[in-house]
């Protein structure tokens, strides 16, 4: 049986089979330790995605300025870590730009001519 905390009860506390560590399921996610709703912090995100900048973000949303930071700040650590973890194991890219060796187009004996 797992835990609840939270406003009613709604999060659930994990714990693993292996370690027996205690977890929250909201752990390693940009939501952790966030007090805002679950939907909240999607729309300031999305807002942030689209290119729209902190205050006007604030606005739209109803939140402070520092809450846009902070939830941007968390997502983006969050994509950080999920990228350094996932880029060790992708694969080689075969179909990259092609390296070749340039030369020059006149062997370099050949003098240019005057104008």
């Amino acid at each position: 049986m797992t835990a609840r905390y939270g406003p009613s009860q709604s999060r659930r506390m994990l714990r693993c089979r292996t370690c027996m560590a205690r977890f929250s399921e909201r752990k390693g996610t940009p939501l952790f330790d966030a007090r805002l709703p679950p939907g909240k912090v999607r729309r300031v995100l999305a807002r942030v995605a689209e290119g729209i900048g902190t205050r006007k973000t604030a606005r739209l949303t109803g939140v402070h300025t520092d809450t846009v930071t902070r939830c941007t700040r968390s997502a983006g650590d969050h994509a950080q870590a999920l990228h350094d973890e996932l880029v060790p194991f992708s694969p080689e890219d075969r179909v990259g730009p092609v390296r070749r060796e340039v030369s020059p187009c006149r062997p370099e004996t050949e003098e240019l001519r005057p104008r």
